[in-house]
């Protein structure tokens, strides 16, 4: 089957591509007089033929780098944990880095909920270490790497209450490090070194056409203090592109996440970044911006006190005023906004900002999007259409992920509540605003990054592998097509693309994936497994199940 995504002719019998191109979209005796000598042609044989699918929020050219070293994930309560760190260093060579990844609060600890760094001492000795949460939005250090950093109880928070270390009551760090307060610790460790970052790519960006993504949005490379940082590991991927190496089109931001930053500062930076870093398949011209934390931690601002504890709203990183003016700047320079807003209370913020900066400005064709989404009210959700808002959201986290979401929400939030807000995905598609879905690691394990995983989740709201899980809301399901449109037409215009790719019409780029089977026609809970034999870029065979690697053109 073709399923072009193309309303126009959503259906197709047959496709020729030539050199980079889509020619022809229509039936098979009309392709046949597009075949030639040389022409490769693949009998789909009832597999399916779609737009090669765009991730819209994706951190793949530095944040595997969060994923490196022991996983923590499935391992419950403070003994098992340590031991299993313990095990870890034993099957390491002297001088390795100790990396690790995946606890969440109460899940691993218990009522202790956040760990300290004594119980790393006691195991590692002297040697740093460095266990990102499974959001990476917090991070559990030992006193060697405190050192290297050279933070201790007279260092400053980087921003005290929103992105700070935890202390004992002598201002001592105790071995947790809140959003941003872990970029010094990560440096220091060698987590963010250029050659770590390089390493990593190869978990990411050189196996996404065997995902099927051809395309994706580069939410944020996070290699230092601010996003200047990045800009060498931006010449890397662009000299590697220049060279014919990069297997996938990659839309860049310049980012923010401080109060201190210069909104026209940024937005100038963009400017500056979207003329100079560029190559055929690479550009940067978003800004993105973090408003807040994640609502399950607490570090996101509720409308509403948390159902656990009367009077606690959370807290965001960034004050209306600010992210007003972050807005307006970058709408004043012409440029698209992706903003991280988890809870409800940051998500009406950031509408209304964005409200704000139209009713002064105009619309102006801006397509600025709000990402996360973890909890939005009703009349919140009812406004990103009229105010032309694009919702991004990950669905791995729209289940009962990693086993106890569905539990922890119910009790963060209460039942009525969860029902009304939590990642109102359906509500939004309804509601005829634009949806799109990034997998968004670190916030998810590399291999949950396959659209094919991310989708699965979306149409059946539970865990990939898990049919018998309890669905988090439900009625927040959305259909097969539906989600492939987000992950396609949506996700092109999201990034300024969709006159070159999304779907698959005749002048459009040859940006297609083959699929092992219809997806129309498969038992939704069976989609996470369905094999990608074929992905093309610019009509380019960059991941190829169906014959020998020698033939790497498809053409007519």
């Amino acid at each position: 089957m073709i399923y072009t995504v193309n309303s126009a002719q959503p259906i197709a019998e047959a496709v020729a591509v030539r050199a980079k191109e889509i020619v022809y979209v229509g039936d098979k005796a009309g392709a046949a007089a597009w075949r030639g000598p040389r022409t490769r042609v693949v009998d789909l044989a009832g597999r399916m033929l779609l737009p090669g699918f765009i991730d819209s929020h994706n951190h793949l050219i530095a944040l595997a780098v969060t994923k490196l070293g022991l996983n923590l994930r499935d391992i419950v309560g403070k003994d098992k944990v340590l031991d299993a760190i313990r095990q870890y260093i034993a099957t390491l060579p002297p001088g390795a880095p100790l990396r690790g990844y995946g606890w969440t609060g109460g899940v691993s600890f218990g009522s202790d909920h956040f760990p300290r760094r004594e119980w790393l001492d006691e195991i590692t000795g002297d040697r740093p270490m460095l266990i990102w949460n499974a959001d990476i939005h917090e991070s559990w250090f030992n006193t060697a790497a405190m050192k290297l950093a050279g933070i201790d109880k007279n260092s400053p928070d980087p921003e005290p209450g929103k992105q700070y270390f935890k202390r004992d009551p002598d201002g001592t760090p105790t071995g947790v490090a809140i959003e941003g307060a872990t970029i010094p610790l990560a440096v220091a460790t060698g987590v963010f070194s250029r050659e770590t970052i390089r390493e990593s790519q190869r978990l990411t960006i050189d196996r996404a056409p065997s995902w099927g993504l051809t395309a994706y949005m580069d939410a944020g490379v996070l290699a230092g203090p601010s996003s200047g940082g990045s800009e060498v590991l931006w010449r890397d991927i662009i000299d590697r592109d220049n060279r014919g190496e990069l297997p996938i089109r990659i839309v860049g931001t310049v980012w923010t996440r401080a109060e201190k930053d210069d909104p026209k500062a940024i937005a100038a930076e963009l400017a500056a970044w979207n003329k100079k870093l560029r190559s055929p398949h690479v550009q940067i011209s978003i800004c993105k911006m973090w408003t807040d934390g994640t609502a399950m931690a607490g570090t996101a601002l509720l409308l509403d006190p948390l159902e656990n504890q009367p009077g606690n709203k959370g807290s965001g990183i960034l004050s209306p005023a600010h992210i007003r003016a972050q807005v307006e700047a970058v709408h004043r320079a012409g440029f698209d906004m992706h903003i991280h807003a988890d809870a409800d209370g940051s998500v009406r913020i950031v509408v209304d900002a964005i409200e704000d900066v139209q009713k002064r400005l105009g619309q102006q064709g801006r397509r600025h999007t709000v990402c996360h989404l973890s909890l939005a009210h009703p009349d919140d959700v009812k406004r990103f259409k009229p105010l032309g808002i694009i919702a991004n959201g990950t669905p791995a986290w729209a289940t009962n992920y990693d086993g106890v979401y569905v539990e922890e929400y119910n009790k963060l939030f209460g039942e009525k509540r969860v029902e009304e807000r939590v990642y109102a995905y359906g509500d939004l598609v309804r509601s005829g605003a634009t949806v799109t879905f990034g997998a968004d690691l670190g916030g998810v394990d590399i291999d949950e990054c396959p659209p094919l995983f991310q989708l699965e989740a979306t149409i059946t709201r539970q865990r990939p592998g898990f049919r018998d899980d309890p669905p988090l809301v439900p009625r927040q399901r959305i259909s097969v097509e539906e989600a492939i449109r987000c992950f396609t037409i949506n996700g092109a215009y999201q990034v300024r693309l969709e006159h070159q790719i999304g779907s698959i019409e005749v002048g459009k780029r040859a940006d297609l994936i083959v699929l092992g089977a219809n997806l129309l026609e498969i038992d939704p809970h069976d989609i996470h497994k369905v094999p990608v034999l074929l992905t093309l870029m610019d009509g380019e065979a960059r991941h190829d199940r169906l014959q020998p690697a020698r033939a790497r053109k498809t053409r007519a």
